[in-house]
């Protein structure tokens, strides 16, 4: 479906708003974008408090029950109290993280990872009643167990991980950071679970050797990799820290025993001097992390100053800015919209209605006052008031071309009904000198009656009134037996059943006129060797007459249009010509009150139907209807004609017996 097209008014005030909306929308995308900066920065505290924190504390208490563990699956009678200890407290760190995991704000993208995190932990614990009871039953060898804590723990820093994006960068940076530095950390404790059962057995367990080779490979390199990213003073303190001695220590040892030690073989370090080298590393290096997180909660309170600072001066000096830009665009645009409507409403008034009612007054002759039906609008000096003149300028010239037009108009339908008054004229005395004939005699006959018929088209266009050739009112019968014996190929229409009606002399020569249009057109349409059918019927509405052919036929777009054209005719268009016997028919048809409508048949042709009112096919009561007319009976209503004074043209004529 076509849309409406959009009017100036909408396009001038669209104009005006666009800049204001769109000044307005910025507005609204820096305020949200303030906002969700400075909500995203909130959520930082709830995530130190809610998931960093909690999910440190049971990472510490996952490494010290690993390490506990490793000691008492290396000794035959391990201290299983000192265990159950460390589980309870390994158990009340994840009750913890638990149960402030669920009171977790974060917002985003990265708060729904979080909570995905959140599930697999859940899952990963779950993992975490096997591993204890492996250990319980020592149905575990030392690196299985290390290995599926280990595989805890790791789940526990996605977590971590997870939680650590933030909208400032530096903010992000440092979570990051912490989460990075306390991965390499649990390498250390990795080291240290380890080497706690090799000591505590006495020797390197199957693999043993080998991890550890290992994990000291990615300690050296993963720690210092991860304070690269410090800001500029913790990064000092913490490569003072690396290059101090409990880390030099720690170095020397792990190098003493991966040189002196193999696999499966006797570890060289007892569990007391193992202890005492491991653990001012591991605390030095968990002391500098302690306050990791609380650095990254003062860079998020100093990056939310900022933000509401911005968004103070840029919210308020944008509102400022709308309001103002608001202001002048509804001053602006009402002035113009204003007047335009005036234009608008003068130009449809003109279109619609001033000039319609003028054209139809100066064509029924009535005479006009030119300058007095003029427009006259005041719009200003500027460019629409331009337009106003311009448009009273149309008016004055559309009301006197529509004047002239009238006149030329009233003159040629005098011309066309003076020739046509002169014609008919002529053909009637032609008509009438040739006088009645039979055979092929009577083509000239024929001829001269259609061409009569043609002329009267010129008097029907020009609206003047037809002469009324006759005596009186007539039978449909003689009609329509009249109209078949005027046409050129006559012997082609066979008259079936005719019922008994008269027509009053008023509608007598036009119904005539219709019936013969629509015959010529069924005879001209049709092949040569084929009958066309006429026959006429009562109904409770009048007469209706039906004229079939067997031709070419009609598309159903074509039969579409012709009704419509036939129901309402309107003016006639010159450029139309060619279907000046179609306006000729509606015309008439309209005249009368009598509807004529196009159909298919059966037999690919066309049947046209004249349904004749009650008013013009008045019943004759002492006459019988006729059933089924013969060649005979259509003679003697050519007869009927004959005596009538009408000229007969019963010599082309034929009837045929519907059944």
């Amino acid at each position: 479906m076509r849309r409406k097209p959009r009017s100036v008014r909408s396009k001038i005030v669209l104009a005006l708003l666009v800049p204001v909306v769109a000044l307005t929308g910025l507005w609204v995308i820096d305020v949200k974008a303030s906002f969700a900066d400075a909500t995203a920065l909130r959520d930082t505290y709830s995530t130190r408090d809610n998931v960093s924190l909690p999910c440190d504390r049971m990472v510490a208490a996952l490494q010290a029950e690993r390490t506990q563990s490793a000691e008492f699956l290396a000794t035959p009678n391990g201290d299983a109290g000192a265990l159950r200890t460390r589980r309870a407290a390994t158990d009340a760190a994840i009750a913890q993280f638990q149960q402030l995991s669920r009171s977790y704000r974060g917002s985003g993208v990265s708060a729904g990872i979080t909570r995905a995190r959140f599930a697999d932990m859940a899952v990963s614990l779950d993992s975490l009643a096997l591993v204890r009871a492996r250990v319980d039953a020592r149905d575990a060898t030392r690196t299985s167990a290390l290995s599926g804590y280990t595989g805890v723990i790791r789940t526990a820093f996605s977590v971590s991980n997870a939680a650590a994006a933030s909208s400032d960068p530096l903010v992000e940076r440092v979570m990051r950071t912490m989460v990075a530095m306390r991965r390499a950390g649990e390498l250390l404790y990795q080291e240290d679970a380890l080497m706690t059962g090799a000591t505590a057995a006495g020797r390197f367990g199957s693999g043993e050797y080998l991890e550890l080779i290992q994990i000291v490979g990615a300690l050296r390199f993963q720690i210092p990799t991860a304070g690269a990213t410090l800001p500029a003073p913790d990064q000092a303190k913490f490569k003072s820290m690396l290059s101090g001695p409990a880390f030099a220590a720690l170095r020397q040892a792990e190098d003493q025993i991966i040189g002196a030690g193999r696999s499966d073989g006797p570890v060289t370090i007892s569990r007391e001097v193992w202890r005492a080298t491991s653990a001012p590393a591991v605390g030095q290096l968990f002391a500098f992390l302690a306050d990791g997180y609380d650095h990254a909660v003062e860079f998020a309170r100093e990056a939310r100053d900022r933000i509401l600072l911005r968004f103070g001066v840029s919210g308020l000096l944008g509102l400022l800015a709308i309001v103002v830009s608001l202001v002048i665009a509804v001053h602006i645009g009402g002035s113009v919209v204003r007047r335009l409507f005036l234009l608008r409403t003068a130009a449809t008034d003109l279109a619609r209605q001033r000039l319609p009612d003028l054209v139809r007054r100066l064509r029924a002759g009535e005479r006009i006052d030119v300058d007095g039906e003029a427009v006259r609008l005041r719009l200003g000096d500027d460019e629409i008031a331009e337009v106003g003149a311009a448009l009273t300028d149309v008016h004055l010239s559309a009301v006197e071309s529509a004047a002239a037009e009238a006149a030329v108009r009233y003159d040629l339908n005098r011309v066309l009904v003076n020739i046509a008054r002169r014609n008919q004229t002529l053909l009637d005395r032609q008509i009438e000198a040739l006088g009645p004939m039979d055979g092929a005699d009577s083509r000239a006959y024929q001829l001269a009656v259609r061409m009569r018929r043609h002329a009267e088209h010129l008097v029907i266009l020009a609206g003047s009134a037809r002469s009324r050739r006759g005596h009186g009112a007539e039978s449909l019968a003689t009609i329509l037996a009249r109209a078949a014996g005027e046409m050129e190929h006559a012997g082609r229409v066979a008259i079936g059943s005719i019922g008994n009606a008269e027509v009053p002399e008023h509608a007598v020569g036009d119904l005539g006129h219709l019936v013969g249009e629509l015959l010529e057109n069924a005879v001209t349409f049709s092949a040569p060797d084929t009958s066309v059918r006429l026959s006429a019927r009562r109904t409770p509405d009048g007469m209706v007459v039906e004229i079939e052919d067997h031709g070419i036929g009609m598309s159903p777009a074509a039969v579409e249009q012709t009704n419509r054209r036939l129901a309402q005719p309107g003016e006639f268009d010159p450029a139309d010509s060619a279907r000046l016997g179609l306006f000729v028919v509606a015309t008439l048809a309209a005249q009368h009150g009598i509807k004529v409508t196009l159909g298919p048949t059966g037999e690919g042709g066309i049947r046209a139907v004249v349904t004749i009112p009650a008013a013009l096919a008045v019943p004759i009561d002492e006459a019988p209807e006729a059933g089924s007319t013969r060649r005979s009976d259509a003679s003697r209503l050519v007869g009927m004609t004959v005596r009538a004074g009408r000229r007969p043209r019963h010599a082309a004529v034929q009837a045929d017996a519907l059944p």
